[in-house]
């Protein structure tokens, strides 16, 4: 029956509603209702047919796999998946994710490693060790790989240390620190400042001095074999020198002179038709290129001209010409490879990497190492002296490029010298197939074909792809069966510090090569990021290297839960609040449906107030249901109105 409210005194329910700023005018004391949305007053509706429900809101949406190619899209575990089985596209990889990169480089890069070998595709394993074939506490080293072992220089001394054998000295003829080494194949050539240029028979014959110094004042010089000829820079000149058993011992006229008397020449390199020159001079470094002319008599070099210039502050400090196709550019910055086109110019590509410097390259099959000075990674955030080596056999970023133009290769972390080694490496050569380096202070070192102890190797940040909180459930680490050796893995969700302080969550062997740890240690709270890194150990009984082939994350999303509240309230032109008082007008019923259905359209987040808990919410209103239950009353006096429904959700 409808309640008749003629002869009571009313007060006008409050229904206003500004929508731009998501708030409502308040009614009479808020206190007397059971809830406030927008500002506007209501009393429940509850019944068994309308009660309140709340619920958390859905966080996940049904997956279906649309791939061409199975994968971790296919699993539908409940958990979110990364994986990872091959390493081969090498390091620099500082997030994992495929949103952000190429889906093939987010599945076979990884962050950094020391010690650890990535280039066989679908398999980790240690790093050959290192041993001192000679010890030196010389600072201006050059090595030279030759026949059988290797020359070496230091400061103003010259020897062949042989793989196997005795070190054996050579003299030289000429006195003061040794500039530059080349080799001809059949003659050793070197340079000084203080005399001119040298000659021996390979591997340690005894030295000849074939020129003199051209300047009265040498402050640099360079000496190399190319093209079948000697290019030779001294202070700011090129000279070519085609006579290696002259008669007068002075230097021929020279080819080129830089304009700036201060210039010094870095390095040669050949390409296919032309010779490279680089150098510098405070913030300018350049490479020129000398134009090769054969007739069937002569061959003719042109003057040289700039086929390169570098970015102001970055100085090129070695040229290394890879099968006359690239030219590795090792500078004050990093590592660059340039192109050599077939006119002779050169298409110069990004840095590989960076915050190292490059002095020295040498090339073995497809592999191009580079000294890094002290800045080689031992593992563990660990650094000495050492090498990086590059695949130019793998190309990234190809999809934006196309094929070998991007001119971006794999790379990683390679050699170094052993522990307790203070120095830095500058020069690198190969002989016998092995890779030798020198540490200025400390001496030369070889390969061996043992492994280093143990190595580390560390992913890229793991968000699977969204910045929201996961729950981080466990990792599974694979290693080869007869695994000789261990392998643990380690995580953190910040990445600071080094791997082995992160927490230590599963460790596989030779008795168990197949396991996996949970990460509540590691993750004991939701966090949106995970690191891992991997510690790979010999096995000292066989000097074996442990070997990986795979490890998988799981986890669960974790993001802020949304609540699904669903209240009927009473809505009708006139009502009573919880203290019996009367409020009410005509068409406010209608009127504060039209305010709830603004607060829907619009989308602005409003404070809902739940009396009857004292819970205070931010809520959006997704929906909104008016069940209309009363006629109108007598007279002008209407009291339509009826249930409605909201539906609110949190934020």
């Amino acid at each position: 029956m409808a309640v008749d409210y003629t002869e009571e005194v009313v007060e006008p329910l409050g229904y206003g509603f500004e929508a731009s700023e998501g708030q409502g005018s308040f009614g009479p004391d808020s206190l007397n209702w059971d809830c406030t949305i927008g500002g506007l007053n209501f009393l429940y509706a509850t019944s068994d047919q309308d009660p309140i429900i709340r619920e958390t809101g859905k966080f996940r949406r049904e997956r279906i796999d649309t791939e061409r190619n199975p994968g971790e899209q296919s699993l539908d575990s409940g958990l979110w998946i990364r994986s990872q089985a091959s390493w081969h596209y090498g390091a620099g990889l500082t997030s994992a994710e495929p949103l952000e990169i190429a889906s093939d480089e987010a599945s076979f890069r990884f962050y950094k490693s020391g010690g650890v070998d990535p280039w066989t595709p679908g398999q980790l394993q240690l790093l050959h060790d290192v041993e001192e074939k000679y010890s030196s506490a010389g600072v201006n080293q050059h090595l030279l790989g030759v026949t059988t072992g290797v020359l070496h220089s230091d400061n103003g001394s010259l020897r062949y240390i042989p793989t196997t054998g005795s070190v054996v000295p050579i003299t030289w003829g000429g006195t003061g620190n040794i500039n530059s080494l080349t080799t001809t194949g059949q003659y050793w050539l070197a340079c000084n400042n203080a005399n001119g240029i040298y000659r021996g028979d390979i591997p340690s014959g005894a030295g000849t001095k074939i020129y003199n110094k051209d300047a009265v004042t040498v402050t640099y010089s360079l000496i190399r074999f190319i093209k079948s000829r000697v290019m030779y820079g001294e202070n700011n000149n090129i000279y070519e020198i085609t006579d290696l058993t002259p008669t007068s011992a002075t230097l021929p006229a020279e080819l080129y002179a830089h304009p700036n008397s201060n210039w010094v020449w870095s390095d040669f390199a050949e390409g296919p038709s032309a010779i490279y020159a680089s150098g510098y001079s405070n913030e300018e470094s350049t490479i020129f290129k000398i134009d090769v002319t054969a007739t069937t008599t002569t061959v003719d070099l042109s003057v040289p001209v700039t086929v390169a210039e570098m970015p102001r502050g970055e100085q090129i400090l070695s040229m290394y010409s890879y099968v006359g196709s690239f030219l590795i550019v090792g500078t004050t910055k990093g590592c660059r490879v340039a192109v050599i086109e077939d006119n002779g110019s050169l298409t110069m590509g990004p840095l590989l990497f960076t915050d190292v410097i490059v002095d020295d390259a040498v090339a073995s099959d497809k592999y191009v190492y580079v000294t890094v000075r002290d800045k080689g990674e031992a593992g563990n955030n660990v650094q000495r002296a050492g090498l990086y080596r590059i695949n130019l056999g793998q190309v990234l970023n190809v999809a934006a490029a196309g094929f070998n133009r991007s001119l971006q290769f794999a790379y990683a972390a390679d050699l170094v010298a052993p522990v307790g080694v203070t120095g830095e490496a500058h020069s690198v050569t190969v002989a016998e197939d092995k890779l030798w380096f020198t540490v200025n202070g400390s001496g030369v070192y070889r390969e061996l074909d043992t492994f280093v102890d143990d190595g580390w190797i560390q992913t890229g940040r793991i968000r699977l792809g969204v910045v929201e909180n996961k729950s981080w459930r466990d990792l599974r680490v694979i290693g080869v069966n007869n695994l000789q050796g261990t392998i643990t893995a380690h995580a953190s969700v910040t990445g600071s510090g080094a791997p082995s302080t992160w927490d230590s969550v599963i460790e596989v062997n030779n008795s168990v090569n197949d396991s996996s740890g949970k990460l509540n240690a590691a993750a004991p709270n939701p966090a949106p990021d995970l690191y891992i890194a991997f510690h790979l150990q010999t096995n000292p009984e066989c000097s074996c290297s442990s070997r990986m082939i795979g490890y998988q994350v799981r986890a669960m999303p974790s993001p802020r839960r949304n609540e699904l509240i669903q209240i009927p309230v009473r809505m009708f032109d006139f009502e009573k609040d919880r203290q019996g008082s009367s409020y009410g007008r005509n068409n406010g019923a209608f009127d504060r449906f039209n305010a709830l259905k603004q607060m829907e359209s619009i989308g602005n987040t409003i404070v809902f107030t739940d009396h009857t808990t004292g819970e205070r919410l931010e809520v959006y209103v997704e929906q909104v249901t008016w069940k209309k239950t009363l006629a109108p009353s007598r007279g002008d006096r209407k009291n339509a109105g009826g249930i409605v429904t909201l539906l609110l959700r949190s934020v």
